[in-house]
Order: C-alpha cells, then structure tokens, then sequence
C-alpha cells in the first residue's frame, strides 16, 4: 500500500498533499473545516483584504496631498462590501485549492480524524464513522487562539481574531489585548476606518520580537492613526456584564476601560488534542508536537507540520513543512532550511524582516556593522507621500557576511524578497557593491543600506 493520509488542510496539509501526489502516491486529505485551514479562511488572507481596504480609504481621505479635491462628506467606508470582497477573495483562493485536490487526484474527506495506530486512523462527520488504513500519516491540524484564562472567548464581546473580521459593523471603540502581529495588524485596520482602538500590551514594547528603532516608527504612526497603546499594563479581570476591563499599568495603578469589543491576541496554542498522540507514542508538549529536521514525530510513520509543531508560526513556513515532510513520506530525503525566514508584519507602515534582529546579531557576533537608508531619501517613496520608514542590514564585519535585514515603510513585506534572496544564498555584502539598482524605485534603499555598510553611501 502506497497511501499517504494527511490530518489538516491549511498551508502544510495541502501542500504536504500535493507534494506527495506528485510523488506518485495515493493521497487522502481529511479536514474538519474548509479547504485552506485558518490562514485563508481566517487569517492571512481575509486579514489582508480587509487592510487594503483600510489603505485604500485612507488613500482617498488623503488625496488631496497629492492634488486630488474631493469632498471629505462623499467618502465613506461601505462595510458590507468591504465584507462582501473579502468573502469573495476567500472564495476564490479555497476554490484554486479545491482545483488542485482535483488535479492531483487527491481524495478530500470532511470530517475529524483521530489516530488509532501507526497506519489506521477513524473518521469522523457527524454519526457516520469510517476507518481507512496508511502507509504514512502526516498530521497538520494547526493551531487556535489563546483566550485570557479568566475570560474564555464569547464570539460577542470578548472576541478573536477570526471574530475580529466579521464584526457586524466598524465599531465605535475596540480594546486590543496584546501587542504582537495580530494585535498590531487590527489595530492598522480599524483605526483608520475610524474606530478609536486601544491596544494593551504587557510587555515594555510593541512586537516584542523586533529592534526598539523599528517598533517605535510603528508606534509613533499608530498614534498618528488615532490608536492609544498602553504597553507594560496588564489585564487584571473583565466584567462581561457591563463591559468593563480592568488594567493594572506598571505603576500599579488600576484602570476602568469600557469597550464595543475586546480583542484578545496574545498568541496562538497547536491543536494537539484529540487526535491519538499519547495512544501513538508522539511526543509533545503544550508547544506542540516534537519533530526531527525531517519533520519526523517519535513515530517512524507519523510526520507533522505547520502550527502544530509550535515553532516559527507563518504559512510560508508551513508550506515548506508540508513539502519536506511528504517527501520523507514518501520515503525521499529532505530537511527543513530555517536560515531565511522572512517575517512580515501587515501594518500600516508594513515591517518586514529576515535573518537576525539586531539585537540578536550582537548578543551572538559582538561587534557587527549596521546600515542604514532611510525612505525620506528616497525619492520614489517622497514622490509616494510615503517618506515614513527605513532599510536596516546587519553585517558580520570579519567576512562581510549579512546577518540580517529588516525594512520599515511602504511594501516592505514585498522588498524583503531581496533581503531574503541574499540570505539564502549566503551573499555577502562587499558582493552587491557593483549592483546597478533601478531608479527611482524603493528598491533601491536596500542597495543604498549594502552601500553604507561598506562605507561607500552616496544619498545618505
């Protein structure tokens, strides 16, 4: 028997499905909800149509900077078809998937599957229950939101991020319980369609996770979008009866808060339960499930990827999951290759990275060399309106070696290709010094950032 059966079909299980397809095998997908999984159903995806739309408003309220009158009573946000589009494009990308299950001749089955030995697995929907036999299973069930653990999601008041996108209407008001990429990403969103968003972070700092100089360029612009952030506060206890959130900042003073919602967006748990790890001998923890560089569980059979092994929590980091753990599957070799992940962050201005933070390089090389080009220099974002933001690349002055990129501004997440590009190839930064950049593009800031590494900036 040559069947691969796969538990979960969100960025590693579809891909782990067709990888193994084109391997020549026997593929069964079994998913408990769409095709898609969170990021395109609730996360990425819909996340993103929802901040173009906020972009595109802003745009608009803004255009007269750019010498385009219009009439600030003529522009309103139409919630229902920003929800409508965003329905649409969810549509569209699950239907791309569903076409592909069909061309790989991969067998999709709805339901929940739980594991009952190394190469049978139940299926359950509803009262039917059927139980199918595999060479190799992979399993990708991903993860879920992490509630406060004295007040569990209601779907009405204190919401998640998947609650976050289909609110019934923009919100007069909107508390964010914590600062991260999620909190951060809504907080982009509704304050510039007008809801007045607080966000509360218990740490010292928004995205805890990046350099200080590059969070606060995105704090200082969330102001400007009319956000309050509260950072070193803590959530001490909600009333749900009269909508009350009580903070504690780090004064120890207690605050009232009252709000339409409460996000809460302090991180995201695998979904561990459920599916027969402990009967199977799987290690894992609360963290997720345990795996090898082959993606391999303690269980020779059994394979896991994406959110559920905890780790790095990206889809483009599941899809590269999904791949080398169906070709180990399949009984070829592969390893997982975190050296460049690229890290975007949605917001408005966008913050994208790849490699180490600063901070990190010089906790592991000491002295590194930093450079630095900032977008006020550059002419295509000033001729954008969009002069907010810089290009940071992190360089190991004994081999000229980059450590690291980060970028801050109008699409960074587009321009960290480059940076991520470089890494990947081990390109060291004295290489790109004869690199003719095209002009004017923002692209060319990162070419300037190289150049100032080695002492040879022209436009800063």
């Amino acid at each position: 028997m040559n069947r691969i059966v796969i538990i979960g079909g969100g960025p590693a299980g579809y891909v782990a499905a067709i990888t193994a397809a084109q391997q020549d095998k026997e593929v069964i997908l079994v998913v408990d909800g769409p095709l898609g999984g969170t990021c395109l159903n609730e996360g990425c995806m819909p996340t993103k149509s929802l901040l173009k739309s906020a972009d595109t408003y802003d745009l608009v309220k803004n255009a007269g900077q750019m010498g385009i009158r219009l009439s600030p009573n003529s522009i309103e946000v139409d919630w229902a078809t920003v929800q409508e589009r965003k329905r649409e494009v969810i549509s569209k990308l699950v239907n791309g998937i569903r076409y592909l299950m069909g061309k790989n001749k991969i067998k999709v089955i709805q339901g929940s599957a739980s594991i009952l030995s190394s190469n049978r697995l139940r299926i359950e929907n509803g009262n039917e229950n059927e139980v199918i036999d595999a060479s190799k299973v992979i399993i990708s069930t991903g993860s879920e939101p992490v509630p406060l653990p004295f007040a569990p999601f209601d779907g009405e008041w204190i919401i998640h991020s998947g609650h976050a996108m289909s609110l019934p209407a923009i919100p007069d008001s909107l508390l964010i319980v914590g600062g991260g990429v999620i909190g951060c990403e809504f907080a982009s969103i509704y304050s510039r369609l007008g809801t007045k968003v607080t966000v509360i972070e218990m740490g010292e700092k928004l995205l805890p996770g990046e350099d200080d100089d590059i969070t606060s360029i995105l704090h200082d612009e969330l102001m400007n979008q009319g956000v309050t952030v509260h950072t070193s506060t803590t959530v001490k206890n909600i009333n749900s009866t009269n909508k009350t959130v009580f903070l504690e900042n780090g004064d120890g003073k207690l605050v009232e808060m009252i709000s339409d919602y409460v996000l809460v967006s302090i991180g995201r748990r695998p979904r561990v339960n459920g599916i027969g790890l402990e009967e199977n001998d799987i290690d894992f923890s609360r963290l997720g499930i345990s795996v090898d560089d082959r993606m391999q569980t303690s269980n020779p059979s059994i394979y896991a990827c994406g959110d559920v092994i905890g780790g790095i929590q990206l889809a483009h980091v599941a899809f590269h999951e999904g791949r080398v753990a169906a070709l180990n599957a399949c009984g070829q070799f592969a390893q997982v290759n975190y050296r460049a992940i690229p890290r975007c962050i949605y917001t408005s201005p966008e913050i994208a990275s790849v490699g180490l933070t600063e901070k990190e390089a010089r906790q592991k090389y000491g002295e590194i060399k930093v450079g630095e080009f900032a977008f006020s220099a550059n002419g295509k974002a000033v001729l954008s309106n969009k002069p907010v933001g810089k290009v940071k690349v992190l360089v190991n002055p004994q081999y000229n070696e980059i450590l690291g990129f980060t970028i801050v501004g109008q699409h960074a997440t587009e321009l960290i290709g480059q940076g991520t590009i470089m890494l990947h190839a081990e390109i060291t930064a004295d290489m790109m010094e004869d690199l003719v950049a095209a002009h004017p593009t923002l692209s060319e800031s990162i070419h300037e950032a190289l150049l100032n590494v080695v002492g040879q900036a022209v436009h800063c």
